[in-house]
């Protein structure tokens, strides 16, 4: 008999196991994730993802690394220290493309966690618009 609740415990976890794959892959759109869909829990997004964002800052001391922020949410604040998440972003290529503050980029990499910080690593990059027009 207690195998039998053990056995029920367990397909009970595989099944919501697998219900929280499918949410997390469904969530995503055709062209990837906004920042906001990954923002409470990035390194639940295992393996290679897209993420759909507008670029808010650069590091000082690395042209690679810069912060991007959902675009929704940006355009509904309209500036870009609202409070929303910006995630923090480096990319690994050989050689970034131009991108200033405001830029829509759609990112490709994976996240992954280094000195207890989680980073969104790009391996590839594609820069759209800039909305800065577009704040009020």
């Amino acid at each position: 008999m207690n195998k039998i609740k053990h056995a029920g415990k367990f397909l009970m976890l595989a099944a919501l196991a697998f219900a929280l794959a499918i949410c997390v892959v469904g969530c995503a759109t055709d062209d990837g994730f906004e920042v906001s869909q990954v923002a409470l829990d990035p390194l639940a997004f295992g393996g290679e993802i897209t993420i759909n964002g507008t670029v808010t800052s650069f590091s000082p001391d690395d042209p690679n690394f810069f912060g991007v922020m959902d675009t929704t949410e940006l355009l509904q604040c309209g500036q870009f220290d609202c409070g929303a998440w910006i995630m923090p972003t480096l990319y690994m290529g050989a050689a970034r493309p131009h991108i200033e503050q405001g830029d829509n980029v759609v990112l490709t990499g994976q996240f992954v966690s280094m000195d207890g910080m989680v980073t969104f690593q790009v391996a590839s990059m594609d820069v759209g618009n800039n909305i800065m027009n577009r704040l009020p």
